[in-house]
Order: C-alpha cells, then sequence, then structure tokens
C-alpha cells in the first residue's frame, strides 16, 4: 500500500484507481467523484495523504460546480462521526475496566466496596448508552486485553443488564441498582480458591458442588456493607431458574425478583459470546438461540423478549450475508421488528465493495432477509481480501 498526498487531487474530479482512508476502508473508487467538500472534510479531520496499492490520478469530471446534497460527503460525514463515537466509546470501556479491576482489588485488600463511586460509574453507562449505543453493545469488539475475565464480563453484564431495563422503562434509580446487580453478581466467587476464576478448564463435579456457594457468599457480603435489597437479592438469586431447577434455593419464576432475572439473563448472553481457555465464543446469533430455548425453563421470557427488542435477533455488529449475496453488519436494532435490524452494506449482490456503506432498513425491503451469520473464520477471510472493511 502507498500513500500519496491529499493536495494532488483535484476538487470535482474522479480518480484513475482506489484511494483508501486507511487500509482495508475504501474511500474512493474511479466511479466516485471527489468534491471540494469532501477534500475539506478530510482536511478538517487532519488528513493529509490517502492510500493506494497503485498510481492514481485525478480525471475530468466534465463538472465545475459542487454537489448539493453529494453522497461521498454526506458519507464523510458519516463515517467521521461514527469513527469519533468509536473512539469515545473504547475510551470509556477502558476506563470502566481499570475501575472495575482497582474496585474488586480494594475488595480483596481492604474488604471495601464503597458504593458511591459504583454508583457514578451505573450513571456513566446510563449516558453512554443514551448515546453511544450502537457501539456500547457490540461486546465483541471491544478490547479486554490486559484484565480478568470477570472483570469484563461483570462489566458487559452491567451494560447489557441496564439496556435491558432501559427497553423495559425502568427509573433510572433501578436501572443504577441492576447495573450494581450485574457488576457484583460474582463477587462471592473472590471468597473462593483461585482455581475458580482462573481455571483453564471445565470444571470438576466436585468444584462445580463447591461453585455454587458463590451467590450466597456475595449476598451476605453485600448484605453487611449496606447495599439496597434489589442488589443483594440480584446477586442472590441471579442462578435461580424459572423452572425451580436453579440454586441455591431453588426458587420459581414467581419468587424471583426482576432484578436477578435480568443479571442470569445479561450473564448468561456475555458468558456465551467471550472466549474461555475450553471453548471458543459463539456468534451472538447463536448465543440469542440458545438462551430462546430455555425461555421459561430457565429464563424469563418477558426479559429474554426484552434483550431481544435491545439488540435484535442478529445483534448489533454482526456480519451477514443477506439471501441477495450481499455482505452487510448489523447497524442498528429494531424493536418493532427484531428480524429486521437496520443494515450497512459493506458489498453488493456480487460480492463486490462498496464505497458509500449505505443504510439500509430490513423493514422497508420486504424482499430481502438473512441467509446466515458469518462466523470467525468467514469474516477474517473476507477482510484479509479486503472485501468487508477491518
Amino acid at each position: 500500500m502507498k500513500s500519496f498526498p491529499l493536495a494532488t487531487i483535484k476538487p470535482n474530479t474522479y480518480l484513475t484507481g482506489q484511494a483508501y482512508l486507511e487500509e482495508n476502508f475504501i474511500l474512493f473508487t474511479p466511479e466516485t467523484l471527489v468534491t471540494d467538500e469532501a477534500i475539506a472534510r478530510l482536511r478538517v479531520w487532519g488528513y493529509q495523504e490517502l492510500l493506494s496499492e497503485e498510481n492514481v490520478e485525478s480525471k475530468s469530471s466534465g463538472f465545475d460546480g459542487v454537489h448539493d446534497g453529494d453522497v461521498t460527503s454526506a458519507f464523510l460525514v458519516e463515517e467521521g462521526q461514527e469513527h469519533q463515537q468509536k473512539g469515545e466509546v473504547k475510551k470509556f470501556y477502558i476506563e470502566l475496566l481499570e475501575f472495575t479491576h482497582k474496585f474488586f482489588d480494594l475488595y480483596l485488600k481492604k474488604s471495601q466496596l464503597p458504593i458511591e463511586p459504583l454508583t457514578d460509574q451505573m450513571k456513566a453507562i446510563i449516558s453512554n448508552l443514551k448515546n453511544y449505543r450502537r457501539f456500547l453493545l457490540r461486546f465483541t469488539e471491544l478490547d479486554r486485553e490486559g484484565f480478568s475475565y470477570l472483570v469484563s464480563h461483570t462489566i458487559n453484564t452491567a451494560i447489557l443488564g441496564i439496556a435491558i431495563g432501559d427497553n423495559m422503562k425502568l427509573p433510572s434509580h433501578k436501572l443504577i441498582e441492576i447495573g450494581m446487580a450485574c457488576l457484583l453478581h460474582e463477587i462471592g466467587m473472590y471468597r473462593l480458591p483461585d482455581t475458580f476464576q482462573n481455571a483453564h478448564r471445565t470444571l470438576t463435579i466436585e468444584e462445580k458442588r463447591a461453585l455454587t456457594a458463590h451467590p450466597i457468599l456475595g449476598y451476605r457480603l453485600l448484605k453487611e456493607l449496606g447495599f439496597p435489597p434489589n442488589v443483594t437479592m440480584g446477586v442472590l438469586e441471579h442462578h435461580e431458574k424459572e423452572d425451580g431447577t436453579g440454586y441455591p434455593q431453588k426458587l420459581t419464576g414467581d419468587k424471583i425478583t426482576l432484578s436477578a432475572k435480568i443479571v442470569s439473563v445479561a450473564s448468561a448472553y456475555d458468558a456465551q459470546i467471550s472466549s474461555r481457555p475450553y471453548r471458543d465464543a459463539r456468534t451472538g446469533h447463536l448465543s440469542l438461540i440458545d438462551l430462546l430455548k430455555e425461555s421459561g425453563k430457565s429464563y424469563d421470557d418477558q426479559v429474554l423478549k426484552r434483550l431481544v427488542y435491545t439488540i435484535s435477533l442478529y445483534p448489533i455488529g454482526s456480519l451477514l450475508e443477506l439471501n441477495n449475496g450481499a455482505l452487510a453488519m448489523v447497524h442498528d436494532s429494531n424493536p418493532e421488528a427484531p428480524k429486521q435490524p437496520d443494515l450497512k452494506l459493506f458489498t453488493d449482490e456480487h460480492k463486490n465493495p462498496l464505497s458509500d456503506f449505505p443504510i439500509v432498513k430490513m423493514v422497508d425491503n420486504p424482499g430481502l432477509s438473512v441467509k446466515k451469520v458469518l462466523g470467525r473464520d468467514e469474516v477474517a477471510a473476507f477482510r484479509a481480501d479486503k472485501i468487508i472493511p477491518a
């Protein structure tokens, strides 16, 4: 890949080849008009150079004015905003990881779990979900490197639990309590041997039996420290099941608190999409299907429904192949039609990369359907071939 100065591109012309904003990110194709506004926008963002696989030059468009509502400029504005929002989300997520690591470390060293800073973090999650929901719910794209599974898992559970509660129209103080219960639902694990936290294998039957004590240990700890009932009961009951086969009390669904039902669903979903030393991560879609099979048995059907409404049946960020052959990413959920999310198209039906990534609402295109969710190897292959962006 070669770099070339942005200044060499003449406004209102076409290029003789493809130009990339970043590697694997096609910005201009020979069919794309490069307008004055597009060039100015790139300069505002600090881009002085573009990339190409070959020498590219400007060629006349036969057009001297500026396109009103130019497609490329509109695309650049949208992509620039998304790039900025992704950066904000990644920064916030790292801050959450660091906070939670230090918070749990404070408990291990001083047996302290201060409520006020935890409340502030839950408020920050609520705020970021309001502003950046599409990016904050794309867990598989957020970097957890360098932090323990328990830290990242409890954070993701908190984010998703608050998102589910918000979809249920719960008031802010309830969302804060649900977020706390989610973040602290595994705190009892820290009273068990390290084997349970850092196991690189499937636990033995005896170890699994000992593991069932962690909800009680967490409940007692949080109750002693003065946490609200919605938090303590959410921690105590998060392994109870609707049909009464859960633990530690074998409660049936009518006796399980709502906060515990939400923690249960959010925790189970993140556990499935997370890589563990003894198994690979599953796609969000397959994870949802597995959870839905347990509706009314392991999980509350209404909470599961709200999970689907929140992230769609094809979770935000999933990469799909459509029935016409095109490749797309789930751009946003559609609460009114969970099977028909909004899509960002990466290719046409012949798998030719698109330069402007149009947003398509499946609900407005009844002939469009999902053929399959792309697996990890398929995504890697398409990215290596520069068919979809990295």
